[in-house]
């Protein structure tokens, strides 16, 4: 059976359109609805503004405009997102944000001028970057702390990052936060610090860590807690627990200190 060209011509046609329109579909969707949200006029809520960055994002609207402006286009769905809506520093610390955190959209609320040390609902109303160290999500942590948030930030009970991502066992997080200077001699309300609450909970290689860290740091409040204390009160917890390697750990650590290159100050 014969087929006449424009049957041929139609086939060919129906046959690439797919790689095609679908894509130009799916931007121009992401596109409609990136302006759809943009000109509501009551103020988007925490979901609504997740989704307007998502769609921004997705978009791709300023591509190839930077370089005639001048200006970046991250720079640039900073400001639209920061013009559309007010309330980014909640957006940023929601609760879906926090437990599923998407990291281009913080980038995102960030640039747009979002409170990186914004008090969450969360872990005795917490600021962002303690809920995320005791979460683990290492990439967030890490997109706080490049923005400059502070490290040293504590919840109302008194922890701070270092001591969320010590007792959740994240040693890096707990690698970051002190290349960051936290500091490692900071007590809770309960006069626990970091390595004690690592020692509560077993996690052997981040109490390895932390008492190989340097506790004479300039910034550090001299005579307020030293570093032999700390030691002393993490055998005791250690102890406490049962958790035998830990405790071994500990001691070789404070009663070795020439083989480990460890000074107890």
């Amino acid at each position: 059976m014969r087929t006449h060209s424009c049957e041929t011509r139609s086939h060919c046609s129906h046959q690439h359109a797919p790689l095609v329109l679908p894509f130009t579909f799916y931007l121009s969707g992401h596109t409609l609805l990136a302006f759809w949200f943009s000109r509501q006029e009551g103020k988007l809520n925490r979901q609504q503004t997740i989704e307007l960055g998502h769609h921004i994002l997705k978009a791709h609207i300023f591509k190839g405009l930077s370089k005639k402006v001048g200006v970046s286009s991250s720079i640039l769905q900073g400001l639209w997102i920061s013009y559309s809506t007010e309330g980014l520093s909640m957006a940023l610390a929601s609760l879906r944000n926090l437990y599923t955190p998407n990291i281009k959209v913080s980038r995102l609320l960030i640039l747009g001028g979002a409170n990186i040390n914004y008090r969450t609902e969360v872990l005795n109303n917490a600021p962002i970057l303690c809920v995320q160290s005791h979460l683990g999500y290492t990439e967030m942590v890490a997109l706080l702390l490049e923005f400059g948030a502070n490290v040293d930030a504590s919840s109302e009970s008194g922890l701070t990052p270092l001591g969320y991502a010590a007792a959740a066992g994240y040693l890096s997080i707990v690698v970051l936060l002190c290349k960051k200077r936290a500091k490692v001699d900071h007590l809770d309300k309960n006069g626990q610090c970091a390595l004690v609450h690592a020692a509560l909970r077993g996690h052997l290689e981040v109490v390895k860590f932390l008492i190989q860290c340097d506790w004479t740091m300039a910034g550090q409040q001299q005579g307020v807690f030293k570093k032999s204390h700390a030691i002393q009160q993490a055998l005791i917890a250690a102890a406490s627990m049962g958790y035998t390697e830990v405790r071994k750990q500990v001691i070789r650590l404070r009663f070795g200190s020439r083989g480990s290159g460890c000074v107890l100050k």
